[in-house]
Parts: C-alpha cells; structure tokens; sequence
C-alpha cells in the first residue's frame, strides 16, 4: 500500500464527531499539556517544520498533536498496529496541518508502509514508538538523506531504545530516549501499563480476576506494574523473569518466581511484557490449560507466535471483540486477545489520560529543546536533560496534589 504524503489515509471520515469528543475528555485531564499548547502557541519552536510520529493514534495524542501545531509544526502521524482509535484518527486529520496514515486494522506490513509515507514526507524530526521510523532511515536507501538532514528524534519506548542502541546503531543525530527517564519508567510505565492493562483485560474479557492463577512474563517497570495491579485485584501471580536480579526482585517483591516452562501450565491468564520476539511459543501452547487466556503487553505482537497457536489448532472462531478462540486437536481451548497486539490499547484506551499527561510533556519540550538547533546534545541516543524531567515532575505535583 502506498499513500502520498500529503492526504491522509483513515478508515472513516464520518467517525470525527465522536473523536473531537474524545479529545475533549482528554484535554479537560490534560493539565499539563493544556499549559504546553499555551506555551508552544507563544514560543512557536517549530515554526516551519515538519514533524514525523509513530505514536499510538488515541484522545491522548491528539492532544499532544494540538500542541506541537500550536508551536508551528506540519504534523505527519502514524500509529501502531491494534491501536489505532479510528475516531481519533479522523478528527486528527480535518485539522489543518495534521495527515494521519493508520488504521485500526492495519497489518505490520501496512502500518510499515504507512512509516514510510511518514518520512516521504521529509521530516525535520521524528517522534518514534519501538524504532520503526529510525530504522527505516538506517535500512532504506531512499532514506538515507535524512541522516544527515534530521535536525533530531525522540524515542518512546523501552523496546525502541534497545533497538536503537543494540541493532539500528543511530549516531547521526541526537534521540532523546523517553523511556531512560525515571518520570517515565515510574510513572508511566509501572503505574499506567500496570492499571491498563489489568483495565483492558477486565473490561474485554469480563472474568474476575480474584482467586485467579496469573503469569506474568517479564518484570521490567511495566511487567512489575502488571503485577502488582493483578495483585491488588486478588488474583494470585507467578513471575516468569531470566534476568537473576530482577527475578530476585520479583522474589523480594513477594511474588512466587517460575521458570516459563512451568508456569504456564496452571496459569488461567497469561501476560507478556517483556518487548522481545517469540516469548511464548509452540510447545507453551501445549502445555496451557483449557481454558487459559493469553495476552501481551510488551510493544510488539510477536511475543506471542500467533502464526504457531493457527497451525496447531484445529480451529478458531472470534468468540468475542478481541478474542479469539482457538481449539486444540485435544479439544482444549485457548484465548488469544487482540491478535496478540498491545491489550491495553487494542482491547482498552490505553493508559490513564493523567499518566499520558506527564509522558507527552516530556516528549513535546523534548523536541522543542531538539528544534532550537543550538542545544548543545550530542548526536545519538541519550536520555532526556534533567531540566525537562524535573519541571515536567513538579507540574505534575501541582496539578496532582
């Protein structure tokens, strides 16, 4: 699929209405980027350019897309695969400056070509969610310009990070890595994906959540999160971790730890978050109970080798929105929500709006710092300076306390 840069492609125009009311509902718990539109609308950083983002396309960022076209910026966005609110996405795109490519369901091989149309386009910065943009720019010829031409980027996400730093090798120009900052392995990562996800789960599946067994692949900020909110909800939770101190961590944490092997065998839902390919597996699938629901948590649908679990089946049938039954040739029965796509948005709105409050303020003076061309940050993956953190963190205690 190929789309010129400069029409949007959305799935349905007539959906706007509803998105502009969503929007609204964000904004009215967004005080913090309500003072950044303020501020980007008197200081206009990005006067004359344009802006690449793969970013979730939700009310959420929406509103963080109000605020960097305050500040001056042709806006060019696109999501990620299963997360895509189609309401948002066609209220974003009647505002004047702003093309939207994504779609709620969108294949990876479209939602990659809809990346590309992102940086057709000739972005001055990019805004990246799992690396998709940077690594198009360092695997495509056609794109090899912008190497050299990117005034800057930010990067969202843990997977993103590692990504950028162990594969893609970005040196060209600075990326402020979101995700290195405390603000928001803390707040949004642990806190936020921890409430929903459980959130997402609840409300898709509609099973309660005390006295069941739950494994919980992965104990990084966000798996721990995870934990602790399924916790918090009575269920009990197993830890599948292969790092020794963060699985001590778990252990301290009062968390029974098990090896992967063993833990999916009693577990009633299964959630992964650990942002790395193939974590659950053909022969996971044949040790699960009947009955067991699966989801993932982490930034890519492959922790989950859903192309195996279709193989094995005899059949599947969607049995409800997001959930999709599979049945074993020993007639067990297993649930794979979202296609294996992040539930929290896929199956939920995401994290909570105040959350995401905090996390796009940094990301919106993140790029402005990057857009004054004379901020003195080196080229190259690196966290987020320690002013923007902190004014960012102190806003939230004013609006939060």
């Amino acid at each position: 699929m190929s789309v010129t840069a400069n029409a949007s492609l959305i799935k349905d125009t007539s959906l706007a209405p509803e998105g502009e009311d969503r929007i609204d509902w964000a904004r009215a718990h967004m005080p913090i980027m309500r003072s950044l539109i303020t501020d980007m609308d008197q200081r206009k950083p990005f006067a004359g350019l344009k802006i690449g983002i793969c970013l979730h396309v939700e009310a959420k960022t929406a509103v963080w897309v109000e605020a960097l076209t305050a500040g001056g910026a042709a806006i060019f966005l696109t999501g990620s695969p299963g997360s895509t609110q189609d309401h948002t996405a066609a209220a974003l795109a009647n505002r004047p400056g702003v093309y939207v490519y994504a779609t709620s369901d969108e294949s990876f091989d479209n939602h990659l070509n809809h990346c590309r149309t992102v940086l057709d386009a000739g972005p001055d910065l990019i805004a990246d969610n799992g690396g998709d943009l940077h690594a198009l720019v360092y695997a495509e010829d056609r794109y090899k310009h912008l190497q050299q031409s990117l005034l800057g980027a930010t990067e969202e996400t843990t997977t993103g990070a590692t990504r950028l730093r162990a594969e893609i090798g970005c040196k060209d120009f600075p990326t402020l890595v979101i995700n290195d900052t405390q603000a928001k392995r803390i707040v949004e990562n642990r806190f936020g994906v921890g409430s929903s996800v459980v959130d997402a789960i609840m409300r898709a599946t509609n099973v309660m959540l005390h006295g069941k067994n739950i494994l919980v692949v992965g104990y990084g900020y966000c798996g721990s999160g995870v934990a602790q909110r399924f916790r918090g909800m009575g269920a009990h939770v197993s830890v599948a971790e292969h790092m020794p101190l963060t699985r001590l961590e778990a252990h301290l944490e009062g968390f029974k730890t098990v090896e992967l092997a063993q833990g999916v065998r009693t577990a009633d839902i299964i959630v992964t978050v650990t942002g790395h390919d193939d974590i659950l597996i053909a022969e996971h699938f044949d040790q699960m109970q009947s009955g067991t629901i699966i989801a993932n948590a982490g930034h890519f649908a492959t922790e989950i080798d859903s192309a195996a679990l279709r193989e094995k089946a005899v059949s599947h049938r969607e049995i409800k929105t997001g959930i999709t039954e599979f049945t074993m040739p020993d007639q067990r029965k297993l649930f794979l929500m979202a296609d294996g796509n992040l539930v929290n948005l896929a199956a939920g709105d995401g994290n909570p709006i105040e959350v995401m409050d905090l996390g796009l303020a940094l990301q919106t003076l993140s790029l402005a710092k990057i857009a004054v061309r004379n901020h003195g940050l080196g080229n190259g993956p690196q966290t987020v300076p320690a002013d923007i953190e902190n004014f960012v963190a102190e806003k939230a205690l004013e609006h939060w306390l």
